[in-house]
């Protein structure tokens, strides 16, 4: 049975390289960055926040780094393996090891006063909405030298 496990394992390493190499190819709103298995994200956008929550099933909070760079939202960690118990594997879905998972956010938000918290295998990002000035008009004042 041992044959099986390192077939079901190498199936599921190409399954992993596959998909990173369809996420790096084709990014969309909200693509996955190259590094680990996929991350689950859905963005909520309020009036007065966005809210972004991260499936991260397993992750402690200190294997766990949340920033801003550039208008996108940046989540990376690492989820330990569980323990194998004893037997034949036939299948081999939950992920662990290093993930990457960035986003643009849609709207313009003060970043300082972001907020993130994880329960539960949950990871929210609370981020206040601010005022999209581009495109107001500013008035300039017109001085005598």
């Amino acid at each position: 049975m041992q044959r099986l496990s390192d077939s079901a394992s190498r199936l599921l390493r190409f399954r992993q390289a596959l998909e990173q190499l369809l996420e790096s190819t084709t990014p969309g709103p909200a693509d996955s960055l190259a590094g680990g298995p996929p991350v689950p994200l859905d963005i909520l956008v309020y009036g007065e926040h966005v809210e972004l929550l991260f499936e991260l099933p397993g992750v402690r909070p200190e294997d766990l780094e949340v920033s801003v760079i550039s208008g996108r939202v940046l989540v990376e960690g690492y989820r330990t393996p569980s323990a194998r118990p004893p037997g034949s594997l036939t299948c081999l879905e939950r992920p662990a090891g290093r993930f990457r998972r960035g986003t643009e956010l849609p709207v313009p938000v003060d970043t300082r006063r972001a907020v993130a918290s994880l329960e539960n295998g949950l990871l929210r990002v609370h981020v206040p909405r601010i005022a999209d000035r581009r495109g107001a008009a500013h008035p300039i004042p017109v001085i005598r030298p």
